[in-house]
């Protein structure tokens, strides 16, 4: 079971299970994660489980979040990751077993591809974790697209990793309404595909008519409803 460890200086302050899936971090009192610090944004970061892995996302946050001394945009979590958030760190840990599985996996395929290497005529390769080897042009995976069904016009094309809808200022794609927060939900862009995930519960964010929670794939032609406003998304040219 993964956990995330939050520590002030060397003071151990409190554990939070990842086992319900994602944690938002925030200086506002409806995060799960809530660091009362003047340098930690209100939606500062979350964790969202993808699979067996779990995804760190920077909210767009003004002073950043930092694994191991860098500042990401959204990270992939190792065991051991220490993330800095303003004055506060938390550490992601994993299980014996879930450590003991990273390692093989990662032996293993290492040893595949030294054995792909020698097999060919070519020398063996040393594979360092988390920095991939050079294997011809990646694939470029057309943008997403979200078109207004109702309660708009046109269309937004999701160029950045993180976007943000809701009615303030700092929010991508504007949705208006009496109860319409700052940022009521983002899209991600992870390596996984889109991501949609509400951040209050103040609006119902749906997928297909469906309340969304946690984070949600999106698939193409699936329809968003956050308030008044409803969206198609699909993928671009």
């Amino acid at each position: 079971m993964a956990r995330i460890i939050l520590k002030f200086k060397e003071l151990v302050l409190k554990n939070f299970s990842l086992q319900d899936g994602g944690k938002t971090i925030g200086r506002a009192p409806g995060n799960d994660v809530v660091l009362e610090n003047l340098l930690v944004s209100g939606h500062h970061a979350r964790i969202d489980q993808a699979g067996g892995d779990y995804i760190l996302t920077d909210l767009q946050s003004k002073n950043g979040t930092y694994v191991n001394g860098t500042r990401i945009t959204t990270a992939k979590l190792k065991h051991g990751d220490q993330i800095l958030v303003g004055k506060h760190t938390l550490v992601f840990e994993l299980d014996a077993a879930q450590v003991s599985t990273a390692d093989k996996d990662m032996v293993e395929a290492t040893m595949f591809v030294q054995s792909a290497g020698v097999a060919s005529g070519l020398l063996p390769v040393q594979t360092v974790p988390g920095v991939e080897t050079a294997a011809g042009p990646t694939p470029v995976e057309p943008p997403g697209i979200l078109s207004y069904l109702s309660g708009g016009k046109g269309e937004h094309e999701l160029t950045k990793k993180l976007v943000k809808m809701g009615k303030g200022e700092e929010a991508d794609i504007q949705i208006g309404g009496f109860l319409t927060p700052k940022v009521a939900a983002t899209i991600s862009k992870r390596p996984t595909g889109y991501h949609i995930t509400p951040m209050t519960g103040r609006v119902k964010v749906k997928v297909n008519g469906t309340p969304v929670e946690g984070s949600q794939r999106l698939e193409e032609f699936d329809t968003i409803e956050i308030g008044a406003v409803v969206f198609q998304f699909y993928f671009g040219n």
